[in-house]
C-alpha cells in the first residue's frame, strides 16, 4: 500500500467543522503567532467550539472558498487528519477586521480589547501582499490558500501537498496564479509544490504599543499574474 492509499481527500461538511478546528488547534500547538492572534484560545474548549462556529460560518457565507478535509482510511471510523481552505479571489480582501469579522463577530470572538487592537493590527498589514497580487490580475483573479493544516502525526504522508496541489490545479487550469502566506515550517511543502518566495518575510508594521510575538511569514506565489 502506497502512502497516498492512508488517506482521502474530499469536500467538508457542515458538520465536520468542529472536528476540524480541533485538529487545526493540535496542529499549529502555540508555535504559530498568527494563529494564535485569529483564533484566540483555541486550544480550549471555548476556543475550539468559536473556531468551529466561525469555519462554518465562513463555509457558508463565501462561495468562492473550496473547504477541503484529508480522512484517515487506517483508523475504524473516519478521522480528519488535515484539511485546508483554498479561495479564488478576484476582489481585494477586506482590508480592516471588522470587515471580514462583522463588529459583533469583533467583540464576541476577541473579549479582550488588548488582544483584539492586536489583530485589528495584524490584520491591516497581513492582507497587503494579497491584495496587491489580487490587483495585479488585472480582473483575472489568483487562488489563495488561506488555510492548511495536517494533524502532527499525520504528517510525511502526502496529505499537505495533496491538499496544496488541488488549488495549485485549479490556477493552473484558470491560468492564474496561486500564493500563500507561509510560516518557515510550510515552505519546503510550498516549494515542492511549485510556488517560490515573493517576499521573505511580510512586514508587519504594528508600531511598539504591543508585547505579543511578531509572526514571521514569507509570501509565496505561483504564476506571472500573483506576482507584484
Amino acid at each position: 500500500m502506497s502512502l497516498s492509499d492512508t488517506f482521502r481527500v474530499s469536500l467538508s461538511e457542515d458538520e465536520d467543522m468542529l472536528e476540524t478546528f480541533r485538529m487545526i488547534s493540535q496542529s499549529f500547538g502555540n508555535d504559530a503567532p498568527f494563529v494564535n492572534a485569529y483564533f484566540p484560545a483555541h486550544n480550549t474548549p471555548v476556543g475550539q467550539t468559536n473556531g468551529a462556529e466561525r469555519l462554518l460560518a465562513w463555509k457558508q457565507s463565501s462561495p468562492q472558498s473550496t473547504f477541503l478535509k484529508a480522512v484517515s482510511t487506517q483508523e475504524e471510523k473516519d478521522t480528519i487528519i488535515g484539511m485546508s481552505v483554498w479561495t479564488y479571489m478576484t476582489e481585494a480582501p477586506p482590508q480592516t477586521l471588522e470587515d471580514a469579522e462583522g463588529e459583533e463577530g469583533l467583540r464576541k470572538y476577541w473579549p479582550d480589547e488588548q488582544g483584539r487592537e492586536w489583530m485589528e493590527a495584524l490584520w491591516k498589514e497581513y492582507v497587503k501582499p494579497r491584495t496587491k497580487a489580487v490587483t495585479n490580475s488585472n480582473g483575472e483573479g489568483i487562488y489563495v490558500l488561506e488555510l492548511l493544516a495536517v494533524h502532527p502525526q499525520y504528517r510525511r504522508l502526502g496529505v499537505g501537498a495533496r491538499l496544496t496541489n488541488w488549488g495549485v490545479s485549479k490556477a493552473d487550469e484558470k491560468k492564474v496564479g496561486a500564493v500563500v502566506e507561509s510560516t518557515d515550517a510550510g515552505r519546503p511543502l510550498y516549494e515542492k509544490c511549485g510556488l517560490q518566495c515573493e517576499i521573505e518575510q511580510i512586514t508587519f508594521d504594528v508600531g511598539d504599543k504591543f508585547d505579543a510575538k511578531v509572526p514571521k511569514l514569507a509570501f509565496m506565489v505561483k504564476g506571472a499574474t500573483a506576482r507584484f
